[in-house]
């Protein structure tokens, strides 16, 4: 037997045994790495073999998946070079038994312990840090507890030491490592640096609707714009301070303080002619309105006024009530929409407001595209473009990706890859990059024309994934199901079941509607990839009679035509 074995697996996977790294080649048959790498992670290195069918073949029967297993330790053995280096016996599989095994990960939550406790040596534990558990391994199931546990127990040492800007760097929304550094800049008479720190953290939490910083941290960042310097703190600082306090009133659920927060804000922004805050005011008073059941009533109050504004004043309004207006449409409500954009529509033409009428064309389109009117929804879509060309923001960007889906659908009037482009790159530059990204990734999945073009725009939106603070949660709900279903079809189960989880978790969102039947339109592509034909079948049946309920002809007639007759 060797004498020694070290597995590394934080930063990515390698094996060195006898000081020589095996080389990546001997790794080529991936189940004989992922049996090394389970067995590292396991308690003493040991594991029955029915557990180890489970984490990794847990799509599989009994027979195919021992079958695996027998392979799987063959290879093994193979790239370790020696057969005793997988142990089996009595129904248990033992890695590296009769010689001496060093795991990096391992070693690294025995000294991070060490250091907790005895609050000293966290430098050598750092250092033993050397990354993300199994990188390549994102999506495995088995690695997703072991991944959690070191990235917390990693932070956990950071804030030890007070390295506050690394936390930042892993977390980007850790709020004490926020207000320990607004400390630092107030105690050093930085007012301005506090305020930025703070306005970064806001950034990262707005893209969370309705995520406001918590009480503390507001309260700080009153304290730096109250603070008596070489000049006064800005309106558009005061404005700042008071929508903070707005959304952590929101975020209590007192609706009352929040619309006054949100009422006196809008006030100041309109006097000071402060865009930005306008559009967070209305953003603010929109969500308290949806939370009370009058979005169309406050819609409409704000519409009528915006088009009276400045078009930059008017352009921030139309895009705080965008995504709240595309949360109803897709969410069950696109009749009632759709007929209250039309009620505004010759308003806004009446005024000359070239955006407003843009903007309302939109969700008319919108509208008659999820109630099955192609032909109506494409003309509607394109009037909307072309006034949007004026003004390339967010609300062309919404309008060119339903073009592309109703294109998807059945027009072939659009050009759906020039306006996929087209899309992302207003995404990117958008105040509501967090909500469009996602958007512009989903119907790019939807649309994709080959698999490697599908597998590319994966791995871009697995990747906007890994920055969870950059995107919107609600809004990625579609993506997920798109995801879901291409990699059911691709026969990617692991990375199905990654997707489809997400969307799961998100679907609890709401109550019944068009979601909920996406995703169960999802589950059964899944059982459909695993085999299930009959529990996939039915659950085809209850996605379609859930769209039909939801007023979705186009999703009702797809889910029907994959079940068999």
């Amino acid at each position: 037997m060797a004498r020694k074995c070290a597995v590394r697996l934080l930063g990515g996977f390698q094996v060195v045994v006898n000081g020589q790294p095996v080389p990546a080649q001997e790794w080529r048959h991936r189940r004989g790495a992922d049996l090394v790498k389970l067995l590292a992670l396991a308690p003493q290195h040991r594991l029955h073999r029915d557990q180890v069918m489970e984490h990794l073949w847990p799509e599989l029967g009994a027979d195919p998946a021992a079958a695996n297993l027998r392979k799987a330790v063959h290879y093994a053995r193979r790239a370790l070079g020696v057969m005793n280096a997988i142990a089996t016996g009595a129904g248990m599989l033992e890695l590296w038994p009769e010689g001496e095994l060093q795991v990096d990960a391992e070693e690294f939550e025995r000294e991070s312990s060490r250091a907790l406790a005895d609050e000293s040596g966290y430098e050598l534990a750092l250092r033993l840090f050397a990354g993300d558990l199994l990188p390549e391994d994102r999506y495995a199931e088995w690695t997703e507890p072991h991944r959690t546990r070191l990235q917390q127990r990693n932070l956990q040492l950071l804030r030890a030491t007070g390295r506050w800007e690394e936390v930042l760097a892993v977390d980007r929304a850790d709020e004490a490592a926020c207000r320990a550094l607004m400390h630092a800049h107030l105690e050093k008479g930085n007012r301005h640096d506090a305020i930025r720190e703070f306005q970064r953290l806001r950034e990262v939490l707005r893209v969370d609707l309705g995520v406001a910083p918590e009480a503390s941290t507001v309260a700080l960042f009153e304290q730096a714009v109250a603070t008596q310097g070489a000049e006064p703190a800005s309106a558009s600082e005061r404005a700042q301070a008071v929508l903070a306090r707005g959304l952590m009133q929101w975020n209590e659920r007192d609706l009352v303080a929040a619309q006054e927060s949100a009422e006196h804000a809008r006030a100041l922004s309109i006097e000071h002619r402060l865009d930005r805050e306008l559009g967070e005011a209305s953003a603010l008073l929109g969500m308290v309105a949806m939370a009370r059941g009058r979005w169309p009533d406050v819609f409409r109050q704000d519409f009528t006024q915006a088009i009276e504004l400045p078009n930059e004043q008017a352009s921030f309004v139309f895009e705080a009530h965008l995504c709240l207006a595309e949360a109803t449409l897709a969410g069950g409500d696109s009749r009632a929409t759709g007929k209250l954009a039309r009620g505004l529509l010759d308003r806004a033409v009446e005024v000359h407001s070239p955006q407003g009428e843009a903007l309302m064309c939109q969700f008319i389109g919108e509208a008659e595209f999820f109630a099955g009117h192609l032909d109506s929804s494409h003309d509607w879509l394109t009037r909307a473009a072309g006034l949007y060309v004026q003004d390339s923001g967010s609300g062309l960007a919404f309008t060119l990706l339903r073009m592309a889906e109703v294109a998807a659908a059945g027009t072939g009037r659009s050009r759906p890859a020039s306006r996929l482009a087209e899309a992302w790159r207003i995404a990117a530059q958008s105040p509501l990059s967090a909500h469009l990204k996602v958007r512009a990734l989903e119907v790019m999945v939807k649309t994709a024309e080959d698999s490697k073009r599908r597998e590319a725009i994966l791995a871009e939106a697995e990747a906007q994934m890994a920055r969870p603070k950059e995107i919107c949660r609600p809004c990625s709900i579609g993506l997920a199901v798109a995801a879901s279903i291409a990699c059911s079809q691709a026969g990617e189960l692991a990375r199905a079941r990654f997707w489809l989880g997400h969307a799961e978790r998100l679907a609890g969102m709401w109550s019944g509607g068009p979601w909920q039947a996406a995703v169960w339109e999802a589950r059964a592509a899944l059982r459909t990839a695993e085999g299930d034909g009959v529990q996939a079948h039915a659950l085809l049946r209850e996605a379609a009679d859930l769209f039909a309920q939801s007023g979705r002809p186009l999703d009702e007639g797809r889910c029907r035509a994959a079940i068999p007759q």
